[in-house]
């Protein structure tokens, strides 16, 4: 039975999270929680404590759920630039139309937060501080198999990367331009390359 709750949980903090993905926190009423989760407004309360329990929970399981992608793309690779490039052609090119918006949760959460709610905003650099230590360890990896030079640190590569991916994330939400997506992806790992 607690199996049984626990993946109850969890599907309902991902059916969640789509949906704060989608519109944000902010616009994302008590009712449109109730008609995405299939849960009374007590429930949500009863199970999460709130409104901001829930969005909490969803922002950390998106992060994990992030986190895991990569992961598997590395697993199928043989470098880590390769897996991270693979990573991200899945996400501009294969599950474009696939996600809830094209801009990444947690930088959509940086901005929604900055001046509102300063749990929900902490929360979001705290994740966000997270994803950049593990990228980080990833691009330190890739500087010990020889894939990058060391004349830069893994967190200056990690933080190139992670501007690199959210604005090609943002540039194609245009309509029109899906034909530069794979120059474009090849383009920002022939910089990397060369940093």
């Amino acid at each position: 039975m607690a199996n049984k709750v626990k993946f109850e949980r969890d599907n309902v903090i991902r059916v969640a999270s789509q949906l704060f993905w989608e519109k944000g926190f902010n616009a994302t009423s008590t009712r449109d929680l109730q008609e995405a989760i299939n849960m009374r407004p007590g429930s949500i309360y009863a199970a999460f404590g709130s409104k901001e329990g829930l969005y909490s929970e969803s922002l950390k399981d998106y992060t994990v759920q992030m986190k895991s992608q990569i992961d598997g793309f590395l697993a199928s690779s043989d470098s880590v630039l390769g897996g991270l490039r693979a990573f991200v052609e899945n996400v501009i090119i294969k599950t474009k139309d696939c996600s809830p918006s094209a801009i990444c949760m947690l930088v959509k959460a940086n901005s929604e937060f900055a001046e509102k709610d300063a749990s929900l905003y902490e929360l979001s650099l705290d994740l966000s501080a997270k994803f950049e230590a593990y990228l980080t360890s990833l691009f330190a990896q890739a500087i010990k198999n020889n894939e990058l030079s060391s004349n830069l640190t893994a967190l200056e590569y990690a933080q190139f990367f992670q501007v690199q991916f959210t604005g090609l994330r943002g540039y194609f939400n245009r309509p029109g331009v899906d034909q530069l997506a794979q120059p474009m992806i090849d383009q920002m790992f022939t910089l990397i390359k060369k940093l």
